[in-house]
This record gives structure tokens, C-alpha cells and sequence, in this order.
């Protein structure tokens, strides 16, 4: 496989001074079978956190054509509720497919494709995720 292009991904684990509010950001190389794909960290800087206690990275990886990278950004807030943000890129840092998770549901607002909603499903399976419902917004 030949290299496709670097893209920037970020890395975060944080939470707020008295523990209330809480933030995680991870990314996976999968293919389109949902198998996860080596890839090679180009560069790793560190950047500031959103919260107070933690760490934070930015990864500039490249990964094998064909390949997508998913982005995921969660937060949760003192009630308890995690709301999150889902990218999809392909491997050449294109935007695919944005969704977002709130209520235990995930809605696509940007892409309409079902590769990428299989991507998103795929990779809430591998981190166990309690999913009620995916959606897709017709704008």
C-alpha cells in the first residue's frame, strides 16, 4: 500500500480543577472493513489541554490509502452527560462525514454516505459505547 497523505489528529485527557467537567479526544486508522491499520506519528507536540489537570497532544500521522481516521471528541458535564463530536477523514485529510453524539444517539449532520456511517458505527462498537439510535439529518 502506498502512503496516503499526514494527517493532524489530536489526543486529550483532561478534566477540570474539581473534577466536575470532563474532556477526551482519541482517534483510530481503520480500513473499510473496520480493521484497525498501522500507521507512522510523523511529529507529536504538546499543546494545552482544555481543563486544568491533564495533557493534551497533536499527532501528525500518515496513513496507508484507503485508510480513514476517525476523531472523536467527548465532554462530559457535571450531570454525568457526555455529548461528542465524530470526524471522518479519508487518507488524504479530506473531510468525509461529521456527526455528533448527544442523548445516546448519533446524528450525521455532514456527509451522506453509508461507508461513513459504518465507520462511525464500527468504531463505537470497539470502544463499547451505548448507542440508542443513529440518524441521518436531511438538510
Amino acid at each position: 500500500m502506498t502512503n496516503g497523505g499526514i494527517i493532524k489528529t489530536f489526543t486529550e485527557k483532561s478534566k477540570s480543577r474539581r473534577g466536575l467537567h470532563q474532556r477526551r479526544r482519541l482517534y483510530f486508522v481503520i480500513d473499510s472493513e473496520c480493521r484497525e491499520v498501522d500507521f507512522k506519528v510523523v511529529r507529536r507536540m504538546s499543546i494545552k489541554p482544555l481543563y486544568a489537570k491533564g495533557e493534551a497532544e497533536e499527532h501528525q500521522v500518515t496513513i496507508p490509502s484507503g485508510s480513514y481516521v476517525v476523531q472523536l471528541d467527548f465532554r462530559m458535564n457535571p450531570k454525568g452527560r457526555v455529548v461528542g463530536d465524530v470526524l471522518v477523514y479519508d487518507s488524504e485529510g479530506r473531510c468525509l462525514g461529521r456527526a455528533v453524539y448527544r442523548k445516546l444517539k448519533v446524528r450525521l449532520i455532514e456527509g451522506r454516505s453509508t461507508e461513513v456511517i459504518n465507520l462511525i458505527r464500527c468504531v463505537f462498537r470497539k470502544l463499547k459505547l451505548p448507542v440508542k439510535k443513529y440518524a441521518v439529518i436531511k438538510l
